[in-house]
């Protein structure tokens, strides 16, 4: 998909795509939201036990508080990795672009953001990724947790650019990995499927808009 297409294609779909509104680190009741599926319509998950933190303190106080938890993107996933009898967690709330470093052509956003939402803001600054999510509302730390591909034979997939993570272990423990300083280890957990913990805060390398 050319770039002008897929910076239109975001404006529409961000305003028709909301996830549930349920309160904050605080599990929903079956009478609070509709029963949870997957974007496609085709998964029901389990339960409708939901929190969605909008820090990262309140991230660390759900996972504290939840003796099992997963975690949720956008929910585009067609199978039940992310299904639990237990709580749900979904970084929908943490979507902010926090730098746009034009020194070091790079980007710091939050784990929930989408392509459509960060695509414009650096576009708007000069810059662009290598690659991009077939959909403008796919969350970023959802396709680069699941290695997705993006397109063009010659181009790393989408989790290929990221430089820098940060993540909320299962014992509270705030952990930031990146490629400069922690070598087999960050690669490791680049493509993490939500095994390792709940993916707070990604960097991406950035190159000149085109």
């Amino acid at each position: 998909m050319k770039k002008r297409a897929f910076l239109k294609l975001s404006a529409a779909a961000l305003t028709g795509t909301a996830l549930t509104n349920v309160a904050s680190c605080t599990p929903a009741t079956k009478s609070d939201v509709l029963i949870l599926k997957n974007w496609a319509g085709n998964l029901k998950y389990s339960n409708n036990n939901l929190i969605e933190p909008g820090t990262l303190e309140e991230v660390k106080t759900a996972v504290g508080s939840s003796p099992k938890l997963r975690v949720l993107g956008t929910r585009h996933c067609f199978n039940k990795i992310a299904d639990t009898n237990a709580n749900l967690i979904s970084t929908a709330k943490l979507n902010r672009v926090l730098a746009i470093d034009s020194e070091n052509k790079s980007v710091t956003v939050e784990a929930g953001i989408r392509y459509g939402e960060f695509c414009k803001q650096i576009h708007e600054a000069g810059f662009a990724i290598h690659n991009l999510a077939s959909l403008p509302h796919i969350s970023v730390a959802g396709a680069c947790a699941t290695a997705t591909h993006g397109s063009g034979v010659s181009n790393g997939n989408l989790p290929t650019n990221i430089s820098a993570i940060e993540m909320v272990t299962a014992n509270g423990e705030v952990v930031t990995l990146s490629r400069e300083k922690d070598g087999e280890t960050f690669y490791g957990a680049v493509v993490g499927l939500g095994s390792l913990g709940v993916v707070t805060k990604l960097t991406l390398d950035l190159i000149p808009t085109f």
